[in-house]
């Protein structure tokens, strides 16, 4: 398998840089890890995937402000993937991503939704290719997205009706030894250099968007230095305690002997003081 690697953060064979500084501060702290997840999928791909496919990494298209994780090119069709690394627990709806929020206790839209660019990121690439390949009569093969869930604490909710393929480390090396196998080939080897050709030249005077942090936790929002359910946490004990609090001072009220004797404690107490 060919590879061609469009990252800041890799050497043209796919090292990855000795640069720690500036990769830290574009892609975040954990930056060795998700750049070693991502070897992992290269890897899988290349031991199963020969010389006609032609994978190319971090490539940002026309018209997109971010880049895009992987894209596999055959003449079996194009495989676009979207790379999540976060954990908590999300549900899909369609092409939109949602993530269930601890601070108000409902799933909202996930922001960056890894499903929605991923999709954005195919029609983006049909959209180069489609003209010059019709003016050269040559057939767009199928743009099929793929996410790749990194993260053993994503847990992840599929709608009814799923439109995306999900995938995890496990899952992959059968999909790269299989799945991708399993289409026809519907363009020749020139049709595909081809096409390797039209995306290098339509992406060529394209400004590389900036890396995307690659997170595996999810930060709360914080007041003062507590979360939001921490905070309604703190709250509602002290209403408990409040609550507490009354009710024995009910009970004392109504209990004219528990008042006398604590009326009786109250006065050994100012006596010892004295």
């Amino acid at each position: 398998m060919r590879i061609i690697h469009y990252s800041p953060f890799r050497d043209s064979d796919g090292t990855i840089t000795k640069d720690s500084k500036a990769a830290r501060q574009a892609l975040g702290p954990e930056w060795q890890q998700a750049l070693q997840h991502e070897d992992t999928i290269i890897k899988s791909l290349a031991e199963n995937l020969g010389d006609e496919y032609v994978l190319i990494c971090n490539l940002t298209l026309p018209q997109m402000s971010h880049e895009t994780d992987m894209i596999l090119f055959s003449r079996r069709g194009i495989w676009v993937f979207g790379f999540f690394y976060l954990e908590g627990l999300y549900k899909t709806d369609g092409a939109r991503l949602f993530a269930y929020s601890t601070d108000q206790q409902r799933f909202k839209r996930c922001r960056p939704d890894v499903i929605a660019q991923t999709y954005q990121a195919a029609a983006a690439l049909s959209q180069a290719l489609e003209s010059s390949l019709h003016e050269q009569n040559i057939r767009l093969p199928w743009i099929i997205p793929v996410i790749i869930l990194f993260n053993p604490k994503t847990n992840l909710q599929l709608a009814d009706t799923v439109t995306t393929t999900i995938l995890r480390p496990a899952d992959f090396y059968e999909f790269s030894a299989r799945t991708v196998r399993k289409f026809n080939e519907v363009i020749s080897e020139e049709e595909l250099e081809t096409i390797i050709n039209l995306v290098k030249a339509a992406t060529q005077s394209v400004e590389p968007a900036p890396p995307q942090k690659k997170t595996f936790v999810r930060r709360e929002t914080r007041h003062l230095g507590l979360t939001t359910s921490q905070w309604i946490f703190l709250f509602s004990i002290m209403i408990t305690v409040c609550l507490i609090l009354s009710a024995i001072g009910v009970l004392v009220y109504q209990t004219p002997s528990l008042q006398t004797m604590l009326l009786s404690l109250r006065d050994q107490a100012l006596r010892l003081i004295r």
